[in-house]
């Protein structure tokens, strides 16, 4: 009886005593965050040792995913965290934990006005809520994080595409840094003097902007590295400085390096592109008498290769060099050029030779030659003949074999039709002189662009 009611009584003065404790550590925490945070002895906006040495603020970046890299704009967009830190002894307490800021509440310290320079649009994640954090150690250390999802520009050099490596930067400095660089643009273009000074413009001496020291840990984390069409090979942190009047201000330059990815390139490119040139050397083993089907074949496959060039720089920028894809899609054209030119070739020698031919015969009055023609073409045709009564033959006789007459009538066609007729001695030669070239091109192409882009920028530990 007494375990029946005693545990229940147990559970519930336990459960008292916690929300006692809680409640008593709520009250001490919002007790000692307006005392420390009081208007009256904190100014939020003025710097932590304002009367003496510079500030030192650390900034670290985790990347959360890299959303996109889109060519045709020249930018990138990513999902980051970006994690501020610095001492600031006004906000000194004694609680033996860390007090946590909600971000409705951040506004009560002094916080850096950290800015990307680059940026083209960005975000703030408030899903369910902001999400930002401001927490106060007992010695003052202020970490202050907030998530955004940035599209920033990166220039890009399309030279090697698609066999190309990518830098993008995603350049940091403060807003005041910003707001004095535009004041001096204003200045000297407007007023043609020196701005004297910028409102809250801290410079190096006044607030030192910094990555966080690699020994302690890595001032860029990448969460998720993948990309469709790109690889992440590399990362990196700079810290340039901008001279202006007043002094050295601080930007902090965060580096991507991307390697695209070859596969959707073969595929949706090269790949095809080869078929189209194979496609165009099928023409040399057409009879030179079947001039609708050789010119059907060369049109068909100029038009092809035009319209898929047409359709794949459409969603590339409109650079005025020439990109690594251009040179394959001018070199291919050209191969499926030239074999429509070959047949132009192929008729120009045809009809000069029946021309000699006539000439020789009719006007040069020798008969002997002329009666020797005659012989020949009687000949011929008698040659003809032979091979369509043998064909005719062979086809009765094959004929009662059932089902596979028709097949070895179209054999009897083919062998005919391309192996009788070896067709003119340019075809004969092109039939190797193309496939060869064209192989020793892309020998030469893929050595160039792989040899140049090697060792560019070897990858490092990330």
């Amino acid at each position: 009886m007494c375990l029946r009611f005693g545990l229940p009584a147990f559970v519930w003065i336990l459960m008292a005593l916690l929300l006692k404790t809680s409640k008593a550590n709520y009250q001490e925490t919002a007790e000692k965050l307006h005392e420390i945070t009081d208007p009256d002895t904190y100014h939020k906006y003025l710097r932590p040792y304002h009367k003496g040495y510079a500030v030192n603020v650390t900034v670290k970046l985790t990347v959360v995913h890299f959303v996109a890299v889109r060519e045709m704009n020249e930018e990138f967009s990513l999902d980051l965290v970006i994690w501020q830190k610095w001492m600031d002894a006004r906000l000194k307490h004694s609680l033996n934990y860390s007090i946590t800021l909600p971000a409705n509440a951040k506004h009560r310290i002094w916080l850096p006005d950290t800015f990307f320079l680059n940026v083209r649009s960005a975000t703030v994640h408030d899903v369910i809520s902001e999400n930002s954090k401001v927490s106060i150690s007992p010695a003052g250390l202020v970490t202050y994080s907030s998530r955004i999802t940035i599209s920033a520009g990166c220039p890009m050099n399309l030279r090697d595409y698609p066999m190309d490596e990518q830098m993008c930067d995603l350049e940091m400095c403060r807003r005041d840094c910003a707001c004095f660089a535009f004041m001096a643009a204003i200045f000297t273009i407007f007023l043609s003097i020196e701005p004297l000074s910028c409102l809250d413009a801290y410079t190096e001496e006044n607030l030192e902007f910094r990555w966080l020291n690699k020994s302690r840990d890595a001032p860029i984390t990448v969460k998720d590295e993948h990309l469709a069409e790109l690889a992440l090979i590399d990362t990196e942190t700079l810290t340039k400085y901008e001279v202006y009047a007043d002094g050295s201000h601080t930007k902090l330059v965060a580096r991507f390096w991307f390697k695209r990815r070859l596969g959707y390139a073969l595929l949706q490119i090269y790949i095809p592109t080869i078929m189209l040139v194979v496609l165009s050397w099928f023409s040399f083993w057409i009879p030179e008498e079947s001039v609708p089907a050789r010119v059907a074949l060369g049109s068909t496959t100029v038009l092809s290769i035009v319209t898929f060039t047409g359709s794949f720089r459409s969603s590339l920028p409109k650079v005025s060099y020439i990109k690594a894809v251009d040179v394959y899609f001018i070199v291919s054209f050209a191969f499926v050029f030239a074999v429509v030119f070959e047949y132009v070739l192929v008729l120009l020698n045809t009809g000069i030779k029946r021309q000699r031919r006539v000439s020789s015969t009719y006007l040069s009055g020798n008969n002997n030659e002329a009666n020797g023609s005659k012989i020949d073409v009687f000949n011929s045709i008698q040659e003809l003949q032979d091979i369509k009564v043998e064909s005719l033959e062979s086809s009765k006789e094959k004929s009662k074999k059932g089902k596979h007459s028709s097949v070895r009538k179209a054999k009897e066609y083919m062998r005919y039709a391309f192996v009788r007729n070896e067709g003119s001695s340019i075809d004969r030669v092109c039939r190797y002189i193309f496939p060869f070239c064209y192989a020793v091109f892309n020998a030469v192409y893929w050595a160039y662009y792989e040899l140049s882009t090697f060792g560019k920028h070897p990858p490092s530990d990330m």
